[in-house]
């Protein structure tokens, strides 16, 4: 059986370590600020670490439970240790993020406390100057500011689970219908099963959506498949009749097709450039 390795291409980072005391209970290994260029990759089998992000701007991917969801400007991720961490940036619009690496049993405590025990991600967050506060403080003290750091990670995680229980909860029908079409880019969708998953008629999914996003569902949904395609094109040597399948299209001829209509080039031409 081949070896799983872990893969770190990064970019240009600010990285400012942790300088003071190791606690078992709260231990901020590191936090820095990533510009990522369109290489920028990560993947750990079995990190090590709670992994806290906020992106600044530009675009990405990460993947949960299995599934690949894009993420942009305004969201935020929580990664646990000793799990499967996979993430990198769009290659036409790399991500500015800024990043937390920590360990101790004060961050499970908490993260349990708000209900947030698992790998997550909120779009939208009201505010991510909470982990720019971290990174400034531990930057200014990296030995003495435990406690200062602890209150802001507190606030982080607070701030993170209202979002996030607020949008898992009652979120807008609309809404509803954008996160469901994100998390399954890389299947076959209808607007009938998108239409079923807010229980309203195919007709009233369609104008809710259209109203909110100024496009139709299958013009979104259309749209974030082959920006997909196109990332999967640049920075994979996936064979083209593999992504296709892997996206969901009929066939390969539709796939190329759809491609050129919304690119002005054809897949085979688009990787060669």
């Amino acid at each position: 059986m081949r070896e799983r390795k872990d893969i770190y291409m990064t970019s240009k980072e600010k990285v400012v370590f942790w300088q003071g005391v190791s606690l078992p209970e709260f231990l901020p290994c590191a936090a820095g600020v990533t510009y990522a260029d369109p290489n920028y990759h990560i993947r750990r089998f079995n990190s090590k670490f709670y992994v806290f992000e906020y992106i600044r701007s530009g675009t990405g991917y990460a993947e949960f439970g299995g599934e690949l969801v894009h993420l942009s400007e305004g969201d935020a991720y929580i990664l646990h240790p000793n799990t499967f961490h996979h993430y990198y940036s769009d290659h036409r619009r790399p991500w500015e993020k800024v990043w937390l690496n920590i360990q101790g049993s004060m961050i499970s405590h908490l993260l349990s406390d708000y209900h947030l025990s698992f790998n997550c991600y909120i779009r939208g967050l009201s505010n991510g100057g909470f982990l720019d506060s971290f990174l400034d403080t531990m930057e200014q003290d990296p030995r003495q500011s435990k406690n200062k750091l602890a209150l802001l990670l507190h606030q982080h995680i607070s701030l993170f689970s209202e979002a996030y229980n607020a949008l898992t909860s009652e979120p807008s029908a609309a809404l509803a219908m954008k996160n469901y079409i994100d998390e399954n880019l890389t299947r076959s969708l209808s607007i009938e099963e998108l239409a079923a998953h807010v229980s309203l008629s195919r007709s009233r999914a369609l104008h809710l959506f259209k109203e909110e996003y100024g496009v139709t569902p299958y013009h979104y949904f259309l749209s974030q498949r082959l920006e997909l395609a196109q990332n999967m094109l640049s920075s994979t040597c996936l064979p083209i009749q593999e992504i296709s399948n892997m996206l969901g299209f009929p066939d390969y001829r539709h796939f190329t097709s759809q491609f050129k209509k919304w690119t002005g080039v054809t897949p085979t031409y688009f990787r060669s450039h």
